[in-house]
């Protein structure tokens, strides 16, 4: 016992040699080494673990495998003890490397971790060409065709929100609007005058630029986001705010391909406002009338007649005025014209129909997508459709030169009552929309003679 111990204080001389050094160690590390070799008990599992060039690896966990609170960590030369019975499956893992599951035998284990190599061999597209992750110097983003096509979304650049740390979407003063195109920022805002410079980032589709809004979702194989001052390096004064490199797919040789998917959809509305009743209408207005003029805008008379028609005690919410018409300016009804103009849910469909394939020396991609997207307004026509047709051929004439042809076609119908568009519906209709206003007369037709119904 003395002689481990005596073991134990030299094993704490070159720790502290090796802090003094330089090394850095992990606490983990200097506590494993005492522990190992001062513990030993019959059952007791002894190994080393070293990576691919046969080098120890220090701090690596050793536990039992379905229970975490039987474990320990390699010292300095990669060894490690561990209590358990012959047969029991013990897990090694190490940030970087593949974990390993071994059986305990009687003789000691020698565990060789293995590189997890996946994440760096990822190919990503820079301005120059592709690289790999692991060699890449600059800040890169990237998404692929599996991240964007999982989303039902009506573009490409809906489809990337959220997907790609630092990419900020704005969608604008238009909100959901069918026809709003978001804007793209890289990490946030890029100019303090948007007037003067907007702050977009360069998008390049298959090296040429263009528009995300009108491209196929469907057909995009990766896209790249370039962040940082590389991309100024290779685009110059066209990349101050960052570069976005868009791939789309491409024929593969091998059999021919056909593919098909569609989705529907039922999309609501968010953040919709509540709108007041009649009666907390026409007594707010009341009051504020009376703190500016004195006068009373709802006499206690007509507000009676609000609430009596608002709780069912009365079905009369508009008298008989002059000239033989209504009297519009003082009905009593209770209206939530919000309610009136826009509906609870719309129904979007899309479909996409692909074909590729080709040989070793020619291939080809063609692809149709058709989407149409309703809108929430219950009158008049909201809605979008967008037409997307795209074809791409690529020809190897020999070991230096390809020849390639791509063509795409995208078509965009909306359609909108001009009275709801952008700030004309909060000018004209809903800050002039009264919940005390009825939208149909006694006879069942619209009372016409109010504005704001007359943008039904």
């Amino acid at each position: 016992m003395k002689k481990v111990n005596q073991f134990a204080s030299s094993k704490h001389i070159l720790a502290l040699a090796a802090i003094a050094a330089g090394i850095a160690l992990p606490p983990q590390a200097v506590m494993a080494s005492q522990i190992t070799h001062v513990v030993q008990q019959a059952g007791a599992v002894k190994g080393t673990v070293v990576d691919s060039k046969g080098e120890p690896i220090i701090g690596a966990t050793i536990k039992v495998k379905g229970d975490a609170k039987n474990g320990t960590i390699t010292d300095l030369d990669g060894n490690f003890t561990l209590n358990v019975k012959p047969g029991t499956e013990i897990e090694i893992s190490y940030i970087g490397y593949k974990n390993q599951v071994v059986k305990a035998g009687s003789s000691p284990i020698k565990v060789m971790m293995q590189d997890d190599s996946q994440s760096l061999n990822e190919v990503v597209v820079v301005g120059f060409g592709t690289q790999k992750k692991v060699n890449l110097t600059g800040s890169v983003g990237l998404a692929t065709s599996k991240d964007i096509e999982s989303r039902p979304v009506g573009s490409a650049v809906q489809a990337l929100q959220g997907v790609v740390p630092g990419l900020n979407i704005d969608t604008g003063n238009y909100g959901g609007d069918l026809n709003a195109s978001k804007s793209i920022s890289i990490r946030g805002t890029g100019t303090l005058d948007s007037n003067q410079s907007k702050g977009d980032p360069l998008i390049l589709i298959d090296g040429m630029e263009g528009d995300l809004n009108a491209i196929n979702p469907q057909d995009i194989e990766s896209i790249s986001v370039l962040k940082d001052a590389a991309a100024s390096s290779i685009y110059g004064s066209r990349a101050p705010f960052g570069v976005i490199l868009v791939t789309t797919k491409s024929g593969k040789a091998g059999r021919v391909q056909v593919n098909y998917n569609t989705n529907l959809r039922w999309n609501t509305p968010l953040n919709m406002p509540d709108m007041m009743n009649s009666h907390q209408y026409a007594t707010f207005f009341d009051q504020a009338e009376f703190n500016g003029s004195g006068n009373h805008l709802y006499g206690d008379e007509e507000r009676k007649k609000i609430w009596d028609y608002m709780t069912g005690a009365s079905d009369v919410f508009v008298e008989e005025g002059s000239g033989g018409k209504w009297n519009y300016d003082h009905t009593y009804a209770n209206i939530d014209w919000l309610n009136q103009y826009f509906k609870h849910n719309s129904f979007s469909q899309e479909h996409n129909a692909s074909i590729s394939g080709g040989s070793d020396k020619v291939t080809f991609y063609a692809s149709g997508n058709y989407l149409s997207q309703g809108g929430f307004l219950r009158y008049g026509t909201d809605n979008s459709e967008r037409f997307n047709f795209t074809g791409k051929i690529n020809a190897k004439l020999s070991k230096y030169v390809t020849v390639g042809y791509n063509a795409r076609w995208t078509r965009k119908n909306y359609s909108r009552p001009t009275t709801v568009t952008g700030d004309n519906f909060y000018s004209h209709v809903l800050r002039r929309a009264r919940p005390v206003r009825a939208m149909y007369d006694p006879n069942g037709y619209l009372m016409s003679d109010i504005n704001y119904i007359d943008a039904l």
